[in-house]
């Protein structure tokens, strides 16, 4: 069955729920970098050009959350199932930078923003395809 054509107070939970996420991210990111003052890595433009390539990198997993969660708006069950889903793994990308920067810092601590959005990439590929075998489901029994 469907949903109502707007549940705003959920969808616009979980969009700022992934904005802030994606913020903090960012800021870890740019933290654990320090490409400020005279750090030695930084002397080159191209350097900033990596870094920022890095961080689109890491970013990129709570765009494509968010582009599902919008897919997904219209179908009750797969919309809410996204959207836990969703969160999860938006904040559990966060905890692991997090862990990362603070709890164990160490020199190959970056390699969390080579690592981490594959995992959740492939975290939101399983969950669109749950999602979207919901969908199918709730179009399959409607027929019947």
């Amino acid at each position: 069955m469907h949903a109502p054509p707007d549940d705003p107070p959920r969808q616009l939970a979980l969009q700022v729920l992934l904005g802030l996420c994606a913020a903090a991210v960012l800021a870890l990111g740019l933290h654990m970098a320090r490409p400020w003052g005279d750090n030695y890595a930084y002397r080159e433009a191209s350097s900033y050009l990596v870094l920022g390539g890095l961080l689109l990198w890491a970013l990129s997993p709570y765009a494509g959350l968010a582009l599902g969660a919008r897919l997904f708006r219209r179908w009750n069950v797969a919309r809410r199932v996204f959207a836990a889903g969703a969160a999860c793994v938006g904040m559990g990308g966060l905890l692991v930078y997090a862990d990362v920067a603070f709890v164990h810092p160490d020199a190959q601590g970056g390699l969390a923003f080579l690592t981490a959005p594959v995992a959740q990439w492939a975290a939101t590929a399983g969950l669109a395809a749950i999602a979207a075998i919901l969908v199918a489901w709730q179009h399959r029994s409607r027929r019947t």
